[in-house]
């Protein structure tokens, strides 16, 4: 899900009972005001969009499924339909209402109302054997929620959905390239990466002013055991990032330690932090902490 400007919609009424999913996107905005659609980050899909992304999470019948910010169910009707026992997190009451409605009849369908940045994910996957995750992300905390599901990724079959572009690219670049970062040294970490499919405004209703991207994200079987630490150490390293380690660094820690560093492994001394990998980072963070200079 994404923020929109400038929707208009004259619809004041929603009727949940004969909502279908063949209706027209324009029929479920009755149920909101443009603030409210604003707070919550909410557009909807087209149904030939929506169809061809749930088809793309590689789920089979009976696994859990985890669905971040289901909106009026664009992508919640296909996953279910495809027997999958499904839990939706959506933070708009009257979201939950419709879809409670929607999906009454379902036995696979679960709900919760809550901010899913102050949802119990962990007590969740506790109670559940590697589910899926997935879902259209609001724009303006999706960042916040790939991290935050990082380090538990490994109790999850991997997360599958929606982000703005540029928020995927970041997520999946590659060193050396120029939407490398520290956002991108964290996933990486703990997941293997990949774009799926690339997102014009024009399946969205209302069209968005950018364009979005699914990706799939899968825990890496060598996932990186981070100390304490590491990835404050990591996000320093990107703030000036085209300034090399030791500049970069020169603000906020010893900068002649962390040159003697740079000597001890070896790199030139023109090394910036857009060049190394996780591994790389997290030799020069345990180098740097065991220097006794």
């Amino acid at each position: 899900m994404i923020i929109l400007e400038n929707i208009d919609s004259n619809l004041q009424t929603f009727d949940v009972a004969h909502h279908t999913q063949a209706s027209t996107p324009f029929s479920i905005f009755g149920i909101m005001d443009r603030a409210r659609r604003r707070k919550f980050g909410q557009n909807f899909l087209d149904v030939e969009t929506a169809t061809a992304i749930a088809g793309d999470l590689p789920a089979e019948a009976g696994e859990f499924v985890l669905e971040i910010g289901p909106g009026h169910g664009a992508l919640t009707e296909h996953l279910l339909n495809r027997g999958l026992e499904l839990t939706a997190v959506e933070i708009d009451e009257q979201c939950v209402e419709v879809l409670k409605e929607k999906f009454k009849d379902y036995k696979n369908f679960n709900i919760v109302n809550i901010d899913f940045l102050k949802f119990d994910l962990q007590a969740f996957l506790d109670a559940h054997e590697k589910p899926w995750v997935t879902g259209n992300l609001p724009y303006n905390v999706s960042t916040a929620i790939i991290a935050g599901l990082m380090p538990r990724l490994h109790l999850t079959k991997g997360f599958m959905g929606m982000v703005q572009l540029e928020v995927a690219e970041r997520i999946c670049a590659a060193p050396c390239s120029s939407n490398y970062g520290s956002l991108s040294v964290l996933v990486s970490a703990f997941a293997n990466t990949q774009i799926l499919r690339k997102i014009g405004p024009e399946h969205f209703t209302p069209k968005p002013n950018v364009d979005s991207a699914t990706m799939l994200l899968t825990p890496r079987e060598d996932a990186i055991q981070a100390p304490d630490g590491f990835f404050d150490f990591v996000r320093t390293a990107f703030t000036q990032k085209r300034k090399t380690l030791a500049n970069s660094f020169g603000r906020n820690y010893d900068k002649k330690k962390i040159q003697a560093t740079i000597e001890l492994l070896d790199w030139p001394t023109t090394i910036r932090a857009e060049e190394l990998s996780p591994e790389q980072f997290l030799n020069f963070y345990k180098a740097f902490k065991d220097n006794l200079l």
